[in-house]
């Protein structure tokens, strides 16, 4: 996976209004709304390159409820870039939010850009690892996060070692 820019930080009115945002949110729920996992070839099969695809999160404000919906699709390329498996992820973040003014726009959407994905990449990467094992394959998995990028750097897949080979 390529690495995405930094995107840029928000000016000081919207991270006080984030930080706000944040001091008023108490995580109540994540859970995996959809999975959706296919192997299109038969195991095992050389993985080249996988892509990964997040749209856009979806943002639903009933208070006390702040949910997000998180989606993302992994595809498992050969060397001729064609799809071998396709593992799709919708995850559902939900947060209780104090009383108090209703957030504006920029903050939640600051709040969304910035923090969910530290939120849901435990649960992303849980599952992920888990559906290409469920599948046959060799487990994939997502990289560590740092606040300077935000969706990690690299994503792998764990080679496994065969028994025979080990004694050689």
């Amino acid at each position: 996976m390529d690495a995405e820019a930094a995107p840029e930080t928000p000016d000081g009115d919207l991270r006080e209004q984030v930080a706000a945002l944040h001091s008023r949110l108490r995580l109540a729920d994540v859970r995996v709304q959809r999975l959706r996992a296919e192997s299109l070839d038969e195991p095992p099969f050389e993985v080249e390159s996988i892509e990964i695809r997040n749209s856009p999160c979806e943002v639903l404000i009933e208070p006390p409820r702040f949910g997000v919906r998180v989606n993302q699709t992994v595809e498992l390329r050969d060397s001729d870039e064609r799809t071998l498996a396709e593992i799709d992820i919708v995850l559902v973040i939900d947060y209780t939010l104090d009383e108090g003014p209703e957030p504006s726009e920029g903050a939640v959407s600051a709040y969304v850009e910035y923090n969910t994905y530290f939120t849901a990449h435990p649960y992303l990467r849980e599952t992920l690892q888990n559906a290409t094992l469920k599948l046959g394959l060799e487990p994939v998995v997502l990289g560590v996060l740092s606040r300077d990028r935000p969706r990690p750097a690299e994503v792998t897949v764990v080679r496994r070692v065969s028994p025979a080979s080990v004694g050689n």
